[in-house]
């Protein structure tokens, strides 16, 4: 409640974050007078916080004390203090609703350590949670990595040069992350903090691994997860050419290759993917279905009739190849059998009605005579029946 009256989630958490923000403002201003004095500083958080916001769960209540403890981080000429950084840890914890939670900010404490060259502290702060996200592990293998530069010259034997002993901690912590192989987008709290430092730590660390272990699929698909999220285009072309190549007859980065050539306009390219792909897995229908998808998109009849027969032969649902069929001839303007083809389905899978009546709605956008309006219609109604067949595809493997 605020002055008694209680308020939305969206409002509440909208009037948090302005109070965020203004709190953040006085750190900046006064952050000498509030690195000597921090357990005023919490009381005076706290009570502000309880008075404005008394129905807030336990959650919103101990993040925002976590971003109030890492702004102070972010600000504090003594936050690279480790004995500054525990004394914070311990008054903001005090402060938390679900005790023994310091998770949060140990981890906010060794990016921090991370960002100001203390690697083995933060090291430290980071190990026990990289278990939770593999971003963490990325993040010790880059300090073990770094500290490695600063370990005098190794000797080298039979004219190569060994890694050094940190060097070796960096593999060694690459190795338990493909034995493990954590989630990436776990910890919210990373998500938040995604500096250019950690973009750099776990790229650098992506690129020591696919050169010191080649062999592990996992760095080429976790890195292909981060770089699409992150919209990261560069990264994402140069793992699926690596992972294409090394791993060369793997679906997972067969269907990222096709989706890529796809993208690019590549007809022949994608073509080529789906051949590759038939050829490694003759049995499966995806490929197949991949095959119906570009005489979709090329409106080549010859094309679409060939995988079709396929399709069949590999038991692809009857109702799915019809909606298919349906789709071919509104995709090539061909309103009469689009028409015609859309009454016989309407009478023969009542269970699709559902879906039937919204496809029918674009459908008669797509045929109208409007180019405009047919474009618009046409990526939506393809974008569909694309992910209704890939559901169905996918099902049946």
């Amino acid at each position: 409640m605020v002055n008694g009256e209680k308020l939305t989630d969206a409002i509440r958490y909208e009037k948090l974050d302005v109070m965020k923000k203004d709190l953040s403002l006085y750190i900046e201003k006064n952050i000498s007078k509030i690195d000597s004095n921090l357990p005023v500083f919490f009381g005076h958080v706290i009570s502000a916080l309880d008075q404005s916001f008394p129905d807030l769960d336990d959650a919103a209540y101990d993040e925002y004390i976590d971003d109030i403890a890492y702004r102070i981080l972010e600000t504090s000429p003594k936050a690279s203090d480790i004995e500054f950084i525990e004394r914070l840890n311990d008054n903001a914890n005090r402060w938390k609703r679900k005790k023994g939670g310091k998770a949060s900010l140990n981890i906010l404490a060794g990016l921090k350590l991370m960002s100001v060259g203390k690697y083995r502290e933060s090291i430290s702060y980071l190990s026990n949670f990289w278990k939770y996200d593999a971003r963490i592990g990325f993040y010790i293998a880059y300090c073990y990595y770094q500290l490695s530069k600063q370990e005098p010259a190794v000797a080298t034997v039979n004219g190569k040069r060994p890694p050094s002993e940190m060097e070796l901690y960096a593999r060694e912590q690459l190795l338990d992350l493909a034995r493990v192989k954590p989630p990436i987008y776990r910890l919210r709290q990373l998500d938040l903090r995604d500096s250019p430092l950690m973009k750099e730590a776990f790229w650098t660390m992506i690129a020591r691994s696919l050169e010191w272990l080649p062999n592990e699929r996992w760095f080429a698909m976790v890195g292909l997860e981060k770089a699409k999220k992150d919209r990261n285009e560069d990264m994402r072309r140069k793992l699926i050419k690596f992972a294409t190549e090394k791993f060369f007859n793997d679906m997972f980065f067969l269907q990222e290759h096709f989706a890529l050539r796809l993208e690019d306009r590549d007809g022949v390219g994608a073509a080529g993917v789906v051949r590759q792909m038939r050829q490694q897995y003759p049995a499966m229908l995806e490929p197949v279905y991949y095959g119906i998808k570009l005489s979709l998109l090329s409106a080549s009849a010859s094309s679409y009739t060939a995988y079709r027969d396929l399709a069949l032969e590999k038991d692809m649902p009857l109702h799915l190849v019809h909606l298919l069929d349906f789709g071919f001839f509104v995709l090539k303007n061909e309103k009469r059998e689009a028409m015609a083809h859309l009454k016989e389905m309407k009478g023969r899978f009542k269970s699709l009605t559902y879906y039937l009546v919204p496809l029918e709605y674009l459908a008669r956008e797509i045929l109208s005579g409007d180019e405009e309006q047919a474009r618009k219609a046409k990526k939506a109604f393809f974008e569909s029946i694309d992910s209704y067949a890939m559901e169905l595809v996918r099902e049946k493997e």
